[in-house]
């Protein structure tokens, strides 16, 4: 497939990702050596580059589409992703042939809401990405695990797995974008993963519809607000909240349809807190489903995403786990880095290498490893990750231009 190509030799590779909130490309740059769980990873550099403008505005009201736009914006989003990777290679100094492959996820514009029959659709043509760069990518990561009965999503779980099996007995990640979703970890056994609820979805949709604004920076204006417990326990009762793990779903649910079956005549601060908090409960209320009971006090959980940059989401939290040590992500990827132990810290202000912080890249970072693990021919989704009948290899392979 790649000429020279084996797990025992060390490798290069890009993962380029964007969110369901469609705020911009992230690009994460690792060095890989060996297989499976024996993988070492270094991070080599970070990075976030904006969306052209318009761009954001478009991804979100993608529902609204006809088929020429959606080709249309299937082709300009693998240029805004190959034109980003090229832009940020030549910054940090790496040529084409230094690059064993670029794992490209794509812009999500839909998800289905629990019947993988009905598919999940991210856009961005890699064979633009390919070109523009020069390298060989691995895009399509979700629909081999669609097609052996999963859910397709979560399928970050495989990169946690590597790179933090060891780091304790038991622990999670949360990662707090428009969605919210989970890794349990404990220890070598393949991961647990899904979908808690919402996130920043949500809150973002208020503060577009309410205040014109594109999310609440730093939870400013959910802080005037306090939680309404009857519109909380309402919102509660929705039965996606019932489904088993693992489970997924997308902001066709917890997006706009969401936001227009939230009561009129309350104040904005108001909403945003109660809608914090139940993105903050249904993370609890999954979490211990998946342990089989509380929290034992202490137990570790990593948030990484815009939310964990949200005081509001993030007292939410400490509100709802009473007994979970929350931290950021960048405390366990530098620890990783380090090759040892999570340890007590700030956050850190910018990657190796300079950039986005460690935090805001898991996702890119994510998907460099699944382009490696396609390349060594693993498994990257479960049965406990997704629902998948079996173990699935993920991805598609574009060649590099000739």
């Amino acid at each position: 497939m790649i000429p020279g190509f084996a797990p025992d030799r060390p490798r290069t590779l890009l993962g380029v990702s964007s969110g369901t909130s469609a705020d911009g490309i992230d690009l994460a740059l690792l060095e890989v050596a060996g297989a499976g769980l024996a993988r070492q990873v270094r991070f080599l550099a970070g990075g976030v580059a904006d969306y052209s403008p318009g761009v954001q505005q478009e991804v979100l009201r993608s529902g609204r589409w006809g088929l020429p736009e959606l080709a249309h914006w299937h082709a300009r989003l693998g240029l805004e992703f190959g034109r980003a990777a090229r832009a940020f290679l030549d910054q940090h100094g790496y040529e084409p042939h230094q690059l064993t492959a670029i794992g490209s996820h794509g812009q999500t514009i839909y998800h289905h809401d629990g019947e993988s029959a009905d598919g999940s659709w991210q856009i961005g043509d890699p064979c633009q990405i390919a070109l523009q760069c020069g390298v060989p990518v691995i895009a399509d990561f979700r629909w081999n695990d669609l097609a052996a009965g999963g859910q397709g999503a979560p399928v970050s779980a495989f990169a946690d797995w590597v790179l933090h099996h060891g780091h304790a007995e038991q622990l999670a990640i949360l990662n707090l974008g428009g969605l919210a979703n989970l890794t349990l970890l404990q220890g070598e056994q393949p991961p647990q993963a899904w979908d808690s609820g919402p996130a920043n979805g949500p809150l973002d949709a208020l503060m577009r519809h309410h205040a014109g604004e594109a999310f609440d920076l730093d939870g400013r204006t959910a802080a005037g607000g306090r939680v309404c417990e009857k519109l909380l326990g309402s919102l509660q009762e929705n039965p996606w909240f019932r489904r088993p793990l693992p489970r997924s779903t997308g902001l066709e649910r917890f997006g706009k349809a969401f936001l227009m079956s939230l009561p009129g005549g309350m104040a904005l601060p108001d909403l945003l807190q109660t809608c914090a908090a139940l993105a903050a409960w249904a993370v609890a209320e999954s979490l211990e489903a998946a342990l089989g009971g509380p929290l034992t006090p202490g137990f570790p959980l990593f948030l990484c995403g815009g939310g964990a940059h949200n005081p509001a989401l993030v007292e939410a939290l400490r509100q709802a786990l009473p007994n979970a040590r929350l931290r950021p992500y960048a405390v366990l990827a530098a620890a990783n880095q380090a090759g040892g132990s999570p340890a007590d810290g700030a956050w850190p202000a910018a990657a190796p290498g300079g950039g986005a912080g460690l935090d805001d890249l898991r996702e890119a970072a994510a998907f460099a490893l699944l382009a490696d693990a396609f390349l060594c021919r693993e498994a990257a989704s479960w049965p406990t990750t997704t629902g998948a009948a079996r173990p699935t290899l993920l991805g598609k392979f574009i060649p590099a231009p000739i």
